[in-house]
């Protein structure tokens, strides 16, 4: 039985109980990667005030786990391409925990610095991989909703770690905003090892020692038929970062790097620095973590209906059109007066088209990338991403630093958020690619 002959029974199959379960574990730590993506921004204003930090050296802490996740995109997440994926998502899920810890524990601006770089390892592992995970635990009919609900996740995770953070900065200091983080991910790590499975599309396309009898326990798991015979795979199977640039496919790879460097330039710049914004203008830290989550709260639906969309529109338009208007919305973040209400539709606005540029956006490379090169595919382009877009919250600290204005700061990351939908608009071939498989 070929490589193609059992992925394809796969993907025809019916949706078994254990496939269900396994994604909503996948949603779950998408969920704790928008927690704990957003945990420094939440505990910024209260960190800055006790310890009397500048705002270049909050910038460099803001930007601290951005650049440990692109390092965990790029080094380490192409690793569950070689040993599998359930394996690095208990690595990934272990570095967030013992990071969390060790920023709960913090005593400088240095230590918890490193300690959110190694939280920021696990979280460019996961984000890698909970894309990867619902695209390969579901079939054909079901894999656009489930790549959408992990999108989903990160934002719901977001907005509800802002509702907490909220609460706990009223009665607690800013350690628990790192404790809750760190208990979190400890039990989500319990949860992935009992109810998570290997990937048949991992077994099937790497065909490690075992694989056979590996590949007929998971299937009897999902309540799926099993296999009579070892399948054969692909010759045109390649793995890893030589696929990313073969022939046909360097092109898109690095269009679609370029184009997310842009857009997690914008949008580390709102999720990092909005709170900070709303308490420069005054308002208690638990008035600024409610107004950033307003942004979570709409990227929830703005998402499923980006994701709702691209059935019937190709994907990179609506990707590219949402990109556009995300813009814009960073513009209208920097002149909205100063009034709470105001605030949060600027938030609202800014969450509903960041959302639902990037639910389509990771749609498109996962269905892009073939397996052997999935993982490894959407961690090159979110690492190069965010080890160059995730330096945007120090540059906004810089030109806060030098007396920019937020009407300033916010029009220059409009501008490079247009420009990446821009981008993605006028190339015909990567457009082609995403809609292809």
């Amino acid at each position: 039985m070929s490589f193609e002959a059992v992925q394809q029974r796969l993907d025809a199959s019916r949706m078994g109980k254990a496939q269900v379960i396994a994604i909503v574990v996948a949603v779950f730590i998408a969920g704790l990667d928008g927690y704990n993506l957003q945990a420094m921004a939440f505990a910024a204003p209260v960190v800055s005030k006790a310890w009397s930090i500048p705002k270049e050296v909050l910038g460099l802490l803001l930007a601290s786990s951005l650049i440990g996740m692109a390092v965990g995109s790029l080094a380490l997440s192409p690793l569950a391409d070689v040993v599998g994926r359930k394996p690095m998502v208990l690595v990934a899920l272990s570095l967030m925990t013992l990071g969390s810890l060790f920023s709960a524990l913090s005593n400088s601006a240095l230590e918890l610095g490193m300690s959110r770089g190694m939280t920021g390892l696990g979280i460019g592992i996961m984000m890698s991989l909970t894309t990867t995970l619902a695209a390969e635990l579901a079939n054909r009919q079901f894999r656009p909703f489930a790549v959408a609900a992990t999108t989903v996740g990160v934002s719901v995770g977001g907005m509800l770690g802002g509702l907490v953070a909220a609460a706990v900065l009223q009665t607690r200091g800013w350690e628990w905003v790192f404790g809750l983080g760190a208990a979190l991910a400890g039990s989500v790590g319990v949860l992935a090892l009992v109810a998570l499975p290997e990937t048949p599309a991992f077994l099937i396309a790497r065909w490690p020692a075992n694989a056979f009898e590996r590949l007929n326990r998971v299937l009897a798991r999902l309540d799926q038929p099993l296999v009579s015979e070892g399948p054969i795979r692909s010759t045109t199977q390649r793995s890893s970062y030589r696929a990313l640039f073969a022939p046909g496919m360097a092109r898109v790879t690095l269009r679609f790097a370029i184009v997310y460097m842009l857009t997690v330039m914008a949008a580390f710049y709102v999720i990092s620095w909005l709170p900070q914004i709303v308490a420069d203008l005054g308002f208690p830290p638990a008035t600024a973590s409610l107004i950033a989550v307003t942004s979570s709260l709409v990227g929830v639906p703005s998402a499923l209906l980006a994701g709702t969309l691209a059935t019937r529109f190709r994907p990179i338009c609506v990707a590219s059109t949402a990109m556009i208007g995300f813009g814009l919305a960073l513009a209208f973040l920097g002149v909205v007066p100063s009034t709470v209400p105001m605030l949060m539709l600027a938030a609202a606005t800014c969450g509903c088209f960041l959302s639902a540029s990037t639910a389509v956006f990771y749609a498109s490379m996962a269905t892009t990338f073939s397996p052997l090169m999935r993982v490894s595919g959407i961690g090159f382009v979110s690492g190069f991403g965010m080890l160059m877009g995730g330096l945007g919250p120090y540059f906004a600290g810089v030109m806060f630093g030098h007396g920019v204005t937020r009407t300033g700061v916010s029009l220059v990351f409009g501008v490079i958020a247009a420009s990446g939908g821009i981008l993605l608009s006028t190339n015909r071939a990567t457009a082609h690619a995403a809609v292809s498989t």
